[in-house]
């Protein structure tokens, strides 16, 4: 559970990084469309991951298909010390009931004290699973970090800061990651590891899905993005578009 948590209202908003030396390790869970392209948002995620401190960074590449170009990728990125590879169609579109026993495993192997992904809907529907099967609070779009134990998140709609301590043997949390700016890729010389991918749930069975196309990026990978208010959008001002770049 959370051992402490206080509010602070006043508090800037930004990002607060500091990394401590410390014993534990992070593992990131990469997003990847199960085609063989990464999520940039995992990189901010392993920005993140850094500012946590320890040893280096180990990533997780789980998935049905196209594990390997992902995995090339992240272990070129930097401050990555190594790629976890499951691939399995057991694993075909990240259902959460199978790809929690992944990281579980991943986790309970290695020792992980520090489990992070991307804020998306993978991450969200499986980090739950994980950290109840730990029997530990996740933490949920932090904006910032101050050392291994200490994060900051906002609520009350991004009204208020608060920044939380964690009391937990091992942290699931994910990153809110325009919060954090992604590491570079190219320069990093991370192992690739092959991980067996355990026994999974067959209570569920992924059948396919249908996703709108666009030449817009995503908002979580925009590098910049504008919006208008609601009240602008009625009518009481101009009528400014959203526009992402």
């Amino acid at each position: 559970m959370l051992g402490a948590c206080r509010a602070l209202a006043s508090a800037p908003r930004g990002i607060l990084l500091s990394s401590s030396s410390r014993l534990q390790s992070t593992l990131v869970l990469a997003d990847h469309n199960g085609e063989g392209k990464l999520n940039g948002a995992t990189l901010s995620a392993v920005a993140a991951a850094k500012a946590v401190g320890g040893d280096g960074v180990a990533c997780l590449v789980a998935g049905g298909a196209g594990c390997a170009d992902v995995a090339k990728e992240l272990a070129s990125a930097d401050g990555v010390s190594k790629v976890l590879v499951a691939e399995s169609p057991d694993l075909k579109g990240f259902l959460p009931e199978r790809l929690a026993p992944v990281v579980l495993a991943a986790q309970k192997q290695f020792g992980f004290t520090h489990v992070l992904a991307p804020a998306c809907a993978v991450s969200r529907a499986a980090l739950p699973v994980v950290a109840a099967k730990l029997d530990v609070s996740p933490i949920s779009d932090i904006v910032g970090v101050k050392d291994a134990d200490t994060f900051v998140r906002t609520v009350y709609a991004g009204n208020a800061v608060m920044t939380l301590k964690a009391s937990d043997p091992v942290k699931i949390i994910t990153v809110r990651t325009t919060s954090f700016e992604p590491v570079a890729t190219g320069s990093g010389s991370g192992a690739e590891e092959k991980m067996e991918v355990p026994e999974v749930p067959k209570n569920s069975e992924f059948i396919g899905q249908e996703l709108s196309k666009s030449d817009r990026p995503e908002l979580s990978s925009a590098s910049v993005s504008f919006c208008t208010s609601k009240a602008f959008a009625e009518g009481d001002g101009p009528n400014v578009p959203v526009v992402l770049i």
